[in-house]
């Protein structure tokens, strides 16, 4: 086997691979060298997979035999010139693997190995068949539409170029739109390293192969985002031409390009923005889903978190946690717990880096899969939270134990169903009657929450916290985490109709039927101190009821745009809705149960659900919206206890 040398850490070693000239049949020979990473070196950096580990084939390397997966063997043969040498940077091969010291080392050094390369290539795999071919004929047609890419990735796609692209795509048969939506699932886009890899790539030079054929990177990037914008008008021209996965299909490109905008202007990413981003990223190492955005994370000197593949994955988060805490003095990192955990000996509030953002957060700026936001067009940006004003943490750490200091203002009393997105998809005909009087949202669970409300043995709590008229208002601004401060304010009428009728069929009682009217009673001109902004448009706080069937549709109640609709999501989806003992109401992780405590932890901006376990003592169980308390309502005038967290 091939004897690696160990590189001089005080010149700035790295290796660089020369593929030697062959024809395709000829076995792969090459050779090492040490070199300083400098400016004028030349070389191409491989971004590829790794794929099967335990599939392999062996390369000469001056004379001595290396096995590599078959994946990178297949990208040699196919990158490989048959007259002249190439110059190439691959970890599998650059690195002594079997050194996790080196490995460690060599790490930091990527950010400026992408950088410096003079061309990033992407091997996303050979292709399978002619529609494999033709799917990058079509990118590269779609990439030709546009004179200037970086300026059009930078500024947006205006509707000539909409057009362009769709009299591109309406010439594609479904084969080839299908094998186009398989070249964006292979697995190459799944990797966290290839994030940092593209986004410090010079975009010139970087060039997607599959197979024989290459194509500039901004093509594929160009390409994505035609996609995303002609969508309904594929999905009507040709039936199902990408099937549900079209969502993930694209997404992966158009994040990887707004991180590369992003950076190339304003390389200050936070590493737990970057971190929730890509959590669905994939690693063969679990460690990789920390160590492989390092790279583009601007505060990640001041955390002082630097790769170590000598540490377990559980040592790894669980110590990324406790800096995090200690550099941000924040706590928002806790937030970022998603159950079930992958390494059931981490502690409750240490989030698991290495499984899928399965349900959004809350608190963390992370992306509705369905919400992405194009490069000009508006972004929705939300107000952020502050549960706990603006306190610091005040917290201390023992062995996999968190003391820190917390206000508990209430437990559960009720929890709701979980609601698995069909309340959204439903709610534009939410409250809408057909001819014969039924209402047209399916969504049982939408409607459960609605009837907690109405039916909660705690009712006297729930209409003090937010007065009798205000409830339904409360509810509605709930289901969106208050995210759009164009919330029309009261709600409309036609809500608290639907709710009447629905309690004359289901037969609840006249107490129930009191409590619809009171919340029906609200006069158009009232509203509550801080509900709008000064200035705002009176439009934007109008209510809209057809005189036909005296309908709403809750979008004209939210007075959102279809995107900031979507980014709300984010807030409900995957949740339950809760009541608490205090009369507080609020979106909780699934997993909340009655008689979990909520309290506003010092330091963190969301209130946290805990699950005691004994006095002073719990588990985390995740982090929840509770409308009323998110703006720092109850820092004043409350005891503030220790809490422990196990």
């Amino acid at each position: 086997m091939y004897p690696y040398y160990p590189l001089s850490r005080t010149r700035g070693e790295i290796r660089l691979l020369d593929l030697k000239p062959a024809d395709w049949n000829d076995e792969i020979s090459c050779s090492l060298r040490h070199a300083e990473l400098t400016e004028t070196l030349e070389f191409t950096a491989l971004s590829y997979t790794w794929g099967n580990p335990h599939i392999r084939k062996t390369i000469l390397i001056d004379g001595y035999a290396l096995d590599i997966t078959i994946n990178l063997y297949d990208a040699l043969q196919h990158m490989r010139d048959a007259k002249q040498p190439r110059t190439l940077w691959i970890d599998a091969v650059c690195i002594n693997q079997d050194d996790l010291d080196e490995r460690s080392k060599q790490v930091l050094r990527m950010r400026d190995i992408y950088a410096i390369a003079v061309a990033v290539e992407v091997w996303l795999g050979k292709t399978d068949d002619d529609d494999d071919v033709a799917a990058m004929d079509l990118a590269g047609r779609l990439g030709a539409v546009v004179n200037d890419p970086e300026q059009a990735l930078a500024q947006g796609f205006d509707a000539k170029y909409q057009e362009l692209f769709l009299k591109e795509i309406e010439q594609c048969t479904p084969e080839v739109l299908r094998a186009l939506g398989r070249l964006f699932k292979r697995p190459w886009w799944t990797r966290v390293w290839v994030v940092q890899e593209l986004s410090l790539a010079r975009q010139e030079t970087a060039k997607v192969r599959c197979g024989k054929r290459t194509l500039p990177w901004l093509d594929f990037l160009i390409t994505a985002y035609a996609i995303e914008l002609s969508w309904f008008i594929i999905d009507a021209i040709i039936s199902n031409a990408f099937p549900d996965e079209r969502l993930d299909s694209f997404n992966q490109a158009i994040r990887m390009a707004q991180c590369r905008r992003l950076n190339s202007t304003h390389p200050t990413f936070a590493l737990l923005e970057l971190l929730n981003q890509h959590r669905d990223c994939e690693a063969t190492d679990p460690r990789d889903k920390v160590f492989g955005l390092l790279g583009l994370s601007g505060d990640v000197d001041d955390i002082g978190i630097e790769p170590d593949y000598t540490s377990s994955p559980q040592n790894i988060y669980t110590d990324l946690f406790r800096k995090h805490v200690i550099a941000t003095r924040s706590l928002d990192m806790i937030c970022a717990c998603r159950y079930p955990k992958k390494y059931a000996d981490l502690a409750s509030w240490v989030p698991d880096w290495s499984t899928d953002q399965i349900v959004p957060g809350i608190c963390i700026n992370d992306r509705y899969k369905g919400g992405n936001d194009f490069p000009g067009s508006p972004v929705a940006h939300f107000q952020k939270y502050s549960a706990s004003g603006t306190s610091s943490p005040c917290v201390s750490f023992s062995e996999n134990k968190i003391s820190m200091s917390a206000i508990h203002f209430g437990s559960i009393v009720s929890v709701g169903d979980i609601d698995d997105g069909m309340a959204f998809q439903d709610i534009e005909t939410f409250g809408r009657q057909d001819k014969n009087g039924k209402s047209g949202s399916d969504s049982e669970t939408f409607n459960q929450w609605l009837n907690m409300v109405l039916d909660s043995p705690t009712w006297d709590e729930i209409a003090k916290q937010y007065g009798a008229e205000n409830v339904l208002d409360a509810f509605c601004r709930t289901l969106v985490g208050n995210r759009n401060n164009r919330m029309m304010k009261p709600p409309p009428e036609g809500l608290a109709n639907e709710m009447h009728d629905e309690s004359d069929e289901s037969g609840i009682g006249d107490d129930r039927e009191q409590k619809e009217i009171t919340l029906g009673d609200a006069e158009p001109g009232d509203t509550e101190p801080g509900d709008t902004e000064p200035g705002a448009n009176e439009s934007d706080m109008t209510t809209s009821t057809s005189s036909e069937d005296n309908a709403f549709s809750p979008p004209e109640m939210l007075s959102m745009t279809l995107d900031g609709f979507r980014s709300c999501i984010q807030v409900s989806w995957g949740k339950r809705f809760a009541i608490l003992d205090s009369g507080h109401i609020g979106i909780v992780p699934q997993h909340a149960l009655v008689g979990d405590m909520v309290a506003i932890v010092l330091g963190c901006t969301m209130p946290l659900v805990l699950r005691p376990t004994n006095v002073m003592s719990a588990n985390f169980v995740g982090e929840s919206y509770i409308h009323g308390v998110m703006d720092g309502e109850l820092m004043d005038g409350h005891v503030v206890e220790t809490w422990i967290l196990e």
